[in-house]
C-alpha cells in the first residue's frame, strides 16, 4: 500500500470520528481545552489571583480588607507588609468560619424541622432547635470545632501582631530614615586627612553620585541658607551633579 494510499484511509477514518459521546467523556475531553486557553473562563473561578480567597467568596472585599489592615499598621518595610498580609489571610479565615457556623446552623435547622414533632406543636420550634444543637455543640459537633478554629486563628492574629511591634522597633524604615538626618555618616575607610565634602542638595540621587565620586570622604548636608550667609566652602565644595532637564 502506497503512501497516499494509507494519508487517505487515514482521513476517511477521522472523518467518521465525532468525539465522545458520554457526558462523562465529553467532560474529561473538554479539559483539553485549558493548554490552548479555550473555555478558560469555566476554571477562572477556581483559579483566584490570590490564594486567599475560594472560588465562592468576593474577591473584591479581601483586597479591601488587605488594604483597610496595610493603612491600620502601617507596614515600613516588606516584611513587615508579609506578616500584615498573614494578618489579612487570618482575618479572612475568620470570617469564613463565622458564615460557616451560620451555614451549619441553618442546615441544622432545616433538617431537624423536617423530622416528626414528638412534643405539643407549640414545642416544635423548641424542639427543633435542641435537636439542631445536641448536633452541633459539644464534643466533636462542627460549630465546637468551628468555634475552636476561630480562636486559634485569633491567637495567630495576635502573635502576628507582636511580631509586626517587633519588626517596626527592630527594623525601622530606612527609607524614612535617609531623609531626616542632616549628616551622613562616613564610611570604615574614612581617614582624619581626608576633608569633609559640603553639599547644600539633600537629594538621594545626588548624595549617591556625591559617593560614587569620593568614596572616603565624609558627606555633610547644609541647608541652602548656609551658603548665603558666607559661610567659605568654596574650597571643599566640588561641582554638584544635575539631573538631565
Amino acid at each position: 500500500m502506497s503512501k497516499k494510499d494509507r494519508a487517505q484511509i487515514a482521513r476517511n477514518n477521522g472523518a467518521k470520528s465525532t468525539g465522545p459521546t458520554s457526558e462523562a467523556g465529553k467532560a474529561k475531553v473538554s479539559a483539553n481545552a485549558v493548554k490552548t486557553g479555550e473555555h478558560v473562563e469555566k476554571l477562572a473561578q477556581f483559579l483566584p489571583p490570590d490564594q486567599a480567597v475560594i472560588c465562592l467568596e468576593d474577591r473584591p472585599q479581601y483586597y479591601k480588607l488587605l488594604k483597610q489592615l496595610i493603612e491600620i499598621y502601617q507596614p515600613v518595610n516588606q516584611v513587615a507588609g508579609a506578616v500584615v498580609r498573614d494578618i489579612a489571610i487570618a482575618q479572612w479565615q475568620i470570617e469564613r468560619l463565622h458564615t460557616c457556623v451560620t451555614v451549619a446552623w441553618n442546615l441544622a435547622l432545616i433538617d431537624n424541622a423536617a423530622k416528626p414533632c414528638t412534643l405539643v406543636p407549640e414545642l416544635a420550634e423548641m424542639q427543633t432547635m435542641g435537636r439542631a444543637t445536641e448536633l452541633l455543640i459539644g464534643g466533636k459537633g462542627t460549630v465546637s470545632k468551628l468555634n475552636r478554629d476561630i480562636a486559634q486563628l485569633q491567637r495567630a492574629v495576635a502573635a502576628l501582631e507582636r511580631r509586626l511591634k517587633f519588626i517596626h522597633t527592630t527594623f525601622p524604615n530606612q527609607a524614612k530614615q535617609q531623609t531626616q538626618p542632616t549628616k551622613t555618616q562616613p564610611t570604615e575607610n574614612t581617614t582624619v586627612t581626608d576633608p569633609p565634602i559640603y553639599i547644600t542638595e539633600n537629594s538621594p540621587e545626588v548624595i549617591a553620585a556625591y559617593k560614587l565620586q569620593f568614596p572616603n570622604r565624609e558627606i555633610i548636608i547644609l541647608p541652602p541658607d548656609d551658603v548665603a550667609k558666607g559661610i567659605n566652602l568654596e574650597d571643599n565644595m566640588p561641582i554638584a551633579p544635575r539631573k538631565a532637564a
